[in-house]
């Protein structure tokens, strides 16, 4: 494991992913309340405390599993500022074979049915900005770069990235056939229809310190 920052977590992205077995229901969506950062105010990430959850969807109806990646390196270009600027060109790098649905024959079917297949061994997400409560992240993935836009909100001293990626962006049209086919009757749905959807919903939670101006 690097030197810098690689945790057990819970994206990026990224990010990513669908299940060959049963199944859990999980909603990610953003909280009403929220707690704004003092104006002015001096943070940093409490990198000890990152988790990401991703959720992806199986059945016609859409039902949610969800996991995470066990490893991932962070690097920032700002240690502390303000929240706008420590958000600004972080950027998460994810090895895509320490995918964790807390099954393992589930997460070697992912790692050899859909990543590999999909040509990305790595995902790799880079805030471009953060304004208010929304920004866009680059996504790479499959040898291609997607821009896609996400909201952040803050809660208990904690930021949480929300969002959505359609698969299609990057081409995993492939990758998607081949999980479906290997986990066909996994699929099923009570309609009896096989299907994996191209979506995958993100959440990224990060923990803020709050940094005595004094020291800088």
């Amino acid at each position: 494991m690097p030197s810098f920052l690689k945790y057990p977590i819970s994206l990026l992205i990224i990010l990513l992913i669908f299940c060959c077995n049963n199944s859990d229901k999980k909603s990610i969506h953003k909280t009403d309340d929220i707690k704004i950062a003092e104006k002015g105010a001096v943070f940093s990430i409490d990198t000890s405390g990152i988790s990401m959850d991703w959720t992806a969807y199986k059945f016609t109806n859409k039902v949610g599993v969800s996991g995470t990646f066990n490893d991932y390196t962070i690097t920032k270009k700002k240690e502390s500022g303000a929240v706008e600027d420590i958000l600004g060109n972080l950027k998460l790098i994810i090895p895509t074979s320490t995918v964790n649905t807390k099954n393992p024959i589930r997460d070697f079917k992912l790692d050899a049915y859909f990543f590999k297949v999909f040509n990305t061994s790595t995902i790799t997400g880079t805030i471009l900005n953060a304004k208010g409560d929304e920004g866009f992240i680059k996504l790479q993935m499959n040898e291609k770069s997607r821009k896609i836009p996400y909201t952040y909100a803050i809660k208990n001293d904690t930021i949480t990235l929300f969002t959505h990626l359609d698969l299609n962006l990057w081409d995993a049209k492939e990758a998607l056939n081949t999980l479906n086919a290997e986990c066909y009757e996994l699929h099923k749905g009570e309609d009896g229809v096989s299907k994996l959807w191209p979506d995958v919903d993100v959440s990224i939670k990060l923990p803020l310190k709050k940094s005595d101006t004094n020291e800088l």
